[in-house]
This record gives structure tokens, C-alpha cells and sequence, in this order.
């Protein structure tokens, strides 16, 4: 099938829209208590405020768990290293690239089938809080409720517009385009105009947020309008699936979200039982994943972007960017198998979150402020302030934790010192940033799939055939890359 129109039959409206999260299997091995049957999700304000205190929690753990995308996309966009099988990594970034896998029967299907159930899941337990709050059953801070079940069903919609190519709406008063499936343009569009009523709600608000909902972040409505407009900067900025998308975002409302986005780095705190990222573990974790040698390159260009034929280690790199010391750790050999390519290789692991893989109940970061900066300085950018935008990255971790040179007041430079931050300062930092990254540069390798489809059991319950992109299967430059940056 090839983005044909799919309908939900009645009985998988009732799955994905109505159901329950226990009625999911998502395999995130992480006890959810907080869940109760849909009888009492309905009629009990307390059931429903425990459900509304797991929202953030069970999106954050689908999307860093090895049920999720992020590891594959991390090494398709040739910023992490693999040549380990773990969660699809080797196989979407074999070379040349090869059409994903789409068949219940794939040993790393669950990589989009959790995920995509988990999200589905979240926002149908979203839609039931926002319809008890409209149906006026009585909460202790219903502007809490309605502004955290509306930013579960900006998060849900939006990161399924981020990864697949296609979204099922849904929101309190029921399924919407008749069971239609809309294209990830138009599931973005509606993603952002529920976080903009969540942000509405909490600027015209005064609460606080439990603790236990955000662990290490203190937060009241302020800073969760705060929060929710980084997501919203983020999302915007990274939908598009390449260069001509980008060029047409509307970079004057991602600059509106970064003026209201958060003034220093949102982090989790995790205690390693219920919160906890699986992603800054695997990808970091020594006999794992490496970075690759594209992004050592861009920090000591005389160290080649791609690993020569035929050799067995590299000389430690060199830079002026103070970060190749501080965040990457050097490596006097390969673990890799040659028989799997040796393109593979690398001589660097990514060292800056190894408190967090010795310790496991620290912090880790979620968004950084820096991340914001790079879209306020992208938005300029792309709006004609060539001078703003040199001067955010000029006050921004280039030079303040790099100690490189400012640079210039011109639109190259500044648009290669965006898109390096990126990949030296936040490498690993959240689900799919680097793959969003690189596909809206037109900078993954040829035949790289552009976004995921929709997960094969999904398919077959709908039902419809089954479909898939990458290689040369799909449509060239909107389902898989036709350029990159090699």
C-alpha cells in the first residue's frame, strides 16, 4: 500500500481512541498503577487525577525505551554507530539502505509498534480527562487536568507526526475525519493547536504542578507554559521531511514559542525504576554504540568523516572545540565486526552522560536551553535577522562551553554553526532530534526512509495492506532520501 487512505473499522476506533492504557502492550517494563478500568476512569475524579499525574511519565518512557525509534534513528542519521542488530540499529543503517522491515514477523518490530500503541494509548486517556472535565465532573485544579490532558494530546499526536507518515486524530469529543487518517502536515497542525490551548490555559491560570509529575523540576502554570512551548519549538521546527518543507515553516511562530520556552535546561530526575532513559543508556553504555566519525569530523575536520578502507584504528583527534575532551571520549580500538562493514566503525564514544550510566538515579536532561537557542537562532535565520541569530549562537554553548571564535554576521555561518551545535552539543539528548535534524537538511544518506509506516500489526487490525519505505521503495524525497551528505 502506498499512502493509500486507511480506515479504522469500529472495533480498532474503540483500540486506539477509547481504550484503556492496561488494554496496550507496550513492553516498557514499567509498572503503571495509575491506570484503572475505563468505568472508573469515568465517573471518579481521583482515578482521573492519578491518570492525569502519568501522562509526561508514560510518554517519556514510550518515547526513550527501546520500544521506540530513537536508536535507529540516531545511527540512520550517521550521529551514533552500530553495527549491533539491537533495535533495528544495523539494519536501517546498513549500507546501501534498505526498505525497513514493516512484518509482524521482523525481530525489531516492536520498535514502532509499542511506541506507536503506547502514544495512542496516552491520548485516549487524554480525551476521556478533558471529556469528565467538560462533562463537569468536579477536580481540585481542573485547569490542571485540562491543561496537562491537552499537552498529552499535543505530545501523542505530534510525535506521531514527528516519526510516521500518516496520524489517526482523536481528542474528547470522539475520533475525528470519520476514522480517516490524515497526513503528518495535518496531524502537526492539530498537535500545536492543542498545546497552544494547554498553553492558553495555564497563562490564564495559577497553579502548581506536583512534583512527582515533572521529578526534579519544581514547576507551577508558569513554568509548564514555559515547558510546553519548547515542545512546541521543537516540534514545529523539526516536522519537515526535507529542505522545501523547511523553507515553508512558520518560523515567526516557532520564534513565538521560543520567547516563552523555558530559561535553563529541563531535566528528569530518575530513580531508575519508573523513570529512566533507555536511550542515554544504550547509546552511551562502553560496547555499544559509538559516535560516528561524521560528527568527529565536524569538530577536527583533518580526521576523516567516514571510516577508510582497510584500517584497524585512528589517531586521537584534535580541536579547538574544547567539547572534543569534555563530552567524547577517545578509542584505541574496534568492537565491531568487520564481516558487518566496516563503516561502522569509530574511534569516539559519547562520554558526557557516563554519571548518569554509573549512578542511574541523576538527572538527565530532556531539553536543553541551548536546544531553544538553536531554534530562536534557526527562526531568525530563516526570517532575514542574520545579525540576531549570529548573536544568539554567539552567546550560546559554541562559545561558552566549546570556546570557539564568534562568528560573523552572515547567513552560511551561521546556518553551519546551527546545524554543528546540533550534532557536537546535543548528539544523544532526546528521541530522533538528530534524524529530525538531518532530514530537514536533505542530509541523510541515500535511500534513508524519511519517516516510519504505520507499524504492521496496526495494518493488519485496521485491516490493509501492508507497506513500507526506504531504499528506493516509496516516494523519492518525501518517503526516503534522494540526496545526502555523502
Amino acid at each position: 500500500m502506498k499512502k493509500q487512505t486507511l480506515y479504522y473499522r469500529l472495533t480498532m476506533l474503540v483500540l486506539l481512541f477509547f481504550a484503556s492504557c492496561t488494554e496496550f502492550e507496550t513492553d516498557l517494563d514499567v509498572a503503571n498503577t495509575e491506570n484503572p478500568d475505563l468505568d472508573t476512569l469515568y465517573f471518579d475524579a481521583s482515578a482521573l487525577e492519578s491518570t492525569a499525574a502519568g501522562l509526561y511519565q508514560n510518554w517519556y518512557m514510550a518515547t526513550t525505551s527501546t520500544g521506540a525509534t530513537g536508536f535507529a534513528m540516531n545511527t540512520m542519521a550517521d550521529v551514533s554507530t552500530c553495527s549491533w542488530g539491537n533495535y533495528a540499529m544495523r539494519d536501517t543503517s546498513s549500507e546501501p539502505r534498505v526498505a525497513f522491515n514493516n512484518a509482524t514477523s521482523y525481530s525489531y518490530a516492536d520498535i514502532t509498534e509499542d511506541m506507536f500503541n503506547a502514544y495512542y494509548s496516552i491520548l485516549s486517556d487524554a480525551n476521556v480527562i478533558l471529556a469528565q472535565v467538560d462533562a463537569g465532573l468536579e477536580f481540585e485544579e481542573p485547569e490542571l487536568m485540562q491543561a496537562i490532558a491537552k499537552f498529552a494530546q499535543a505530545l501523542t499526536i505530534g510525535y506521531n507526526a514527528l516519526v510516521f507518515d500518516q496520524v489517526w486524530l482523536s481528542d474528547e469529543t470522539g475520533s475525528l475525519n470519520d476514522g480517516e487518517a490524515v497526513d503528518y502536515a495535518t496531524a502537526m497542525d492539530f498537535a500545536l493547536e492543542k498545546l497552544d490551548e494547554a498553553i492558553a490555559i495555564c497563562d490564564s491560570s495559577s497553579f502548581s504542578v506536583p512534583e512527582t509529575w515533572f521529578p526534579g523540576s519544581t514547576m507551577t502554570n508558569v513554568e509548564l507554559s514555559q515547558l510546553m512551548n519548547s515542545y512546541g519549538a521543537r516540534m514545529l521546527t523539526m516536522v519537515s521531511r526535507n529542505g522545501t518543507e523547511k523553507a515553508a515553516t512558520d518560523w515567526s511562530k516557532v520564534l513565538d514559542y521560543t520567547n516563552n520556552a523555558i530559561a535553563s535546561d529541563f531535566e528528569i530526575l530518575h530513580d531508575d525504576t519508573t523513570w529512566y532513559d533507555l536511550l542515554k543508556t544504550y547509546l552511551v553504555y562502553p560496547g555499544w554504540a559509538r559516535i560516528d566519525m561524521y560528527v568527529i569530523n565536524k569538530m577536527d575536520p583533518n580526521t576523516p568523516d567516514y571510516w577508510p578502507t582497510g584500517a584497524t584504528i585512528l589517531d586521537p583527534s584534535t580541536s579547538d572545540d574544547a567539547r572534543l575532551e569534555s563530552d567524547f571520549e577517545y578509542l584505541s580500538s574496534n568492537s565491531f565486526l568487520l564481516e558487518r562493514g566496516d563503516y561502522h566503525f569509530s574511534s569516539y564514544r559519547y562520554a558526557r552522560y557516563d554519571e548518569y550510566i554509573s549512578e542511574w538515579t541523576i538527572t538527565t536532561p530532556e531539553i536543553y536551553k541551548a536546544e531553544i537557542d538553536l531554534y530562536a537562532a534557526e527562526a531568525n535565520l530563516q526570517l532575514g535577522n542574520v545579525a540576531d541569530a549570529a548573536s544568539i549562537i554567539n552567546a550560546g554553548t559554541r562559545v561558552t562551553r566549546g570556546g570557539l571564535p564568534p562568528i560573523a554576521s552572515d547567513a552560511d555561518e551561521v546556518s553551519d554553526a546551527i546545524h554543528y551545535e546540533r550534532l557536537v552539543e546535543m548528539p544523544l539528548l532526546s528521541m530522533g532530534l538528530t534524524f529530525f535534524e538531518m532530514r530537514k537538511e536533505d542530509l541523510l544518506q541515500e535511500g534513508t526512509l524519511l519517516h516510519f509506516p504505520v507499524p504492521g500489526s496496526a495494518l493488519i487490525a485496521i485491516p490493509a495492506d501492508n507497506y513500507t519505505y526506504g531504499g528506493t521503495t516509496g516516494e523519492a524525497g518525501y518517503d526516503y532520501s534522494i540526496g545526502g551528505w555523502r
